[in-house]
C-alpha cells in the first residue's frame, strides 16, 4: 500500500522556541521505518535544533511517532520545510510546504499593547503608533506572502524588519 504524505507544524506559546511537527498523511505503508525533517531558511541554511547549517542538515523522526517537537525558533522564521518518509535507507515518499512561524512577533505586538494598558501615554510618543502599525503591517505581510505568493523570501524579509524593530525596541517603541 501507499501513503499520501503529508505534515502539520504549530508553535508553542508556552516555549516559543519550540514546532511541534505531526505526521498527517493518509493511508498506509508497513515498510517505513523513519522521517527526516530539513528546514531550509530564506539565506539557504538548513535549521536544526543546533543552529543553522550551510550545508544539508536534518531531525530524525521516527515513524512510530506521530509527532515530535523540536526547539528549532530564536525569532519569527520563515521557512520550506521537508520531510522526506523513509523505508530502511531508502527515500519513498517526500513533502515540502512553505512554513511560517510567527508568534515571535505575536507575542511582541501583545507586549506592546499591554504597555499601552499599563502606561496610556505611551501612545502620545513621537512615531509610536506609526511604528506599531508597521509592526502589524509587517506580520500581515509575512503571513500574506506565504499564503498568497508562495515567497518566502518576502516574508522572511518582513520578519526581518520586525526582529530589527524587537531588537532596537527603544528605538521605535
Amino acid at each position: 500500500m501507499a501513503i499520501t504524505p503529508n505534515f502539520s507544524s504549530s508553535e508553542s506559546l508556552s516555549t516559543l522556541a519550540n514546532v511541534t511537527f505531526t505526521d498527517t498523511s493518509t493511508g498506509a505503508d508497513l515498510t517505513l521505518t523513519t522521517r527526516r525533517i530539513y528546514v531550509r531558511l530564506a539565506n539557504g541554511n538548513y535549521l536544526t535544533t543546533d543552529g543553522e547549517s550551510t550545508t544539508a542538515a536534518y531531525e530524525s523522526w521516527s515513524y512510530a511517532d506521530a509527532s515530535i517537537t523540536l526547539a528549532l525558533l530564536t525569532e519569527s522564521t520563515t521557512a520550506n520545510v521537508t520531510v522526506d518518509w523513509y523505508a530502511g535507507a531508502t527515500l519513498t515518499y517526500t513533502k515540502t510546504i512553505l512554513t511560517i512561524w510567527d508568534l515571535y512577533d505575536y507575542v511582541f505586538a501583545f507586549e506592546l499593547i499591554q504597555s499601552q494598558t499599563a502606561t496610556p501615554n505611551i501612545i502620545n510618543d513621537q512615531n509610536y503608533y506609526s511604528n506599531f502599525f508597521k509592526f502589524i503591517t509587517n506580520i500581515w505581510s509575512a503571513e500574506a506572502a506565504v499564503t498568497y505568493g508562495d515567497d518566502l523570501y518576502s516574508s522572511q524579509s518582513a520578519l526581518n524588519v520586525n526582529q530589527n524593530m524587537i531588537n532596537n525596541e527603544s528605538n521605535y517603541f
